[in-house]
């Protein structure tokens, strides 16, 4: 019996030992695998109570979160509410080193026992760097948005002194599509006002939004007029087959997008609105409405068929392949073709 042990024993050694060499590389890969701490020094969960399930990374999360209150708002936080000086207030985890709890009321940092800690510094941006939502990424910034005395200046010369739109976007340096949307937004506003639709909250998530977001200057942050507007039709892509041969540059392209010259866009973007300065006369545009509207409706329409399919005479030989006949797709002496673009295919047998 004890020899039968033995030798059982003896047989798992031998089966264990012989493992493949593809196993062993499977096991050394995953234990390399390693959680993805904190670049910056992390506090440590350290011995707890054996009921403590918490991991260390909850723990870490709790350290950054803080304690909260009896609504269950993190306010030692400092990123827990919106900012209010129109400077945004993003994460930025290698400048605060995992410290973003301060007193909400004196504005000292704290650690996560409420403590005061002595000589911590809450770490400031300028801002430029305050701008960006991804901190490795330059060119994502934050959008700039309009004051309230901008908005109101711009409806009152566009919509009330009847200035043109060009003008108006040249001495404040901002395009026309954002002066037409203001008129436009304000005019709505308006509207809502007199029908007592802007309830307190509407109110209230509007200033708290308005707060967010820095505030556009006509000296420091002009936008490009001669920016070239993006093409909708550019924005989704299209393959198309060309000979090798076949010069295909910028030209080429504008014509399979069915796009004007950049002069032309330039030119429509600049003129064209509903306060712009080539606006047409009101007697002219009802004219042009009224042969429109003549066009759509007043003309005889063309007669067509009510399905989408319908039954044509044809000779059964001229229409699909005939019934019987044996088709050659495994064969070696199949016939050779090309198509439009010049690539060889295997032509389609001949019916009949």
């Amino acid at each position: 019996m004890l020899t039968s042990h033995q030798s059982l024993i003896g047989g798992l050694k031998q089966q264990v030992t012989a493992v493949s060499p593809a196993t062993q590389q499977q096991i050394r890969h995953f234990s390399r695998r390693r959680i993805a701490y904190p670049s910056y020094k992390a506090p440590k969960l350290g011995r707890t109570h054996k009921k403590d399930h918490r991991t260390t990374l909850r723990y870490q999360m709790q350290c950054f979160l803080g304690k909260k209150n009896y609504k269950n708002e993190y306010l030692d936080n400092r990123y827990f509410d919106a900012p209010k000086d129109h400077r945004p207030n993003y994460i930025t985890p290698f400048s605060e080193q995992g410290s973003p709890l301060v007193d909400y009321k004196t504005g000292q940092v704290k650690n996560l026992k409420g403590e005061v800690v002595e000589g911590g510094f809450v770490p400031t941006r300028n801002f430029e760097d305050a701008l960006r939502p991804f901190p490795h990424n330059s060119h994502c910034k934050t959008g700039f948005n309009l004051s309230k005395r901008d908005r109101d200046q711009i409806y009152k010369k566009i919509a009330v002194d009847g200035i043109p739109a060009q003008k108006v976007a040249v001495d404040m340096g901002i395009k026309i599509p954002r002066l037409e949307a203001t008129v436009k937004l304000r005019e709505i506003e308006k509207k809502w006002g007199k029908r007592k639709l802007i309830t307190p909250e509407l109110k209230k998530m509007s200033e708290t939004m308005y707060k967010m977001f820095p505030l556009f200057s006509t000296r420091n942050t002009r936008e490009n007029l001669s920016e070239i507007p993006v093409p909708e039709k550019t924005l989704s892509s299209r393959f198309m087959t060309i000979a090798e041969s076949e010069p295909f540059g910028p030209i080429e392209a504008s014509k399979v997008y069915d796009l004007p010259p950049a002069v032309d866009l330039l030119k429509k973007a600049a003129e064209h609105g509903e306060h712009s300065e080539t606006t047409l006369d009101p007697k002219e545009e009802a004219r042009l409405q009224r042969e429109q509207f003549k066009k759509k409706f007043l003309f005889a329409k063309k007669k067509t068929d009510r399905y989408a399919f319908e039954f044509k005479k044809a000779k059964v030989g001229e229409v699909g392949f005939r019934y019987g006949t044996t088709l050659r797709d495994n064969k070696k002496d199949r016939k050779i073709d090309f198509d439009n673009s010049g690539k060889m295919i295997y032509a389609l047998p001949q019916s009949g």
